[in-house]
């Protein structure tokens, strides 16, 4: 009995890590991407990263909470206050390249959204871009993206 429970706390100690939380999408107001988070308690928001995946190399515009809020909306290149640039080698959109944003928390982080500025503009109104697993993507309401993410919350 005694090896039972050693070999399942065993087992529990070097499970997988947490799951990345359905917290992040993005949508574009004015032609600009929009990244909205919602909310999660077992989120803490600590950098946000927007970049380049075609073509390479990668070029980055990424931000750090240094002691600043969090925020539940952020648009690209507008510096919340309170957070800082880590790195901004991202300094505008191109149509034809696609990007990825990822939101990285102090336990777990956001699952990323891959997204091209067409896709962005071609959402309806009301609507977002949510990441699924290996880099896939669906446009879902808001409210579906907020009921989605309090689930696995």
């Amino acid at each position: 009995m005694g090896i039972l429970v050693l070999v399942a706390a065993l087992a529990g100690m070097s499970a997988c890590s947490p799951a990345d939380k359905e917290v992040l999408a993005v949508r574009a107001v004015d032609g600009r991407p929009v990244l909205l988070f919602a909310e999660c308690a077992v989120f803490e928001m600590e950098r946000i990263s927007v970049f380049t995946i075609e073509p390479t190399p990668a070029a980055s515009w990424t931000i750090d909470r240094e002691g600043g809020a969090e925020v539940t909306s952020v648009t690209v290149f507008e510096l919340p206050s309170g957070w800082t640039v880590d790195e901004q080698t991202l300094v505008a959109f191109d149509p034809a390249a696609e990007y990825s944003a990822a939101a990285y928390g102090t336990q777990r982080d956001a699952i990323p959204v891959h997204f091209t500025l067409n896709e962005l503009t071609a959402l309806g109104p009301g609507d977002v871009l949510v990441g699924e697993a290996a880099g896939k993507r669906k446009a879902v309401t808001e409210t579906a993206f907020r009921k989605r993410a309090e689930k696995t919350c």
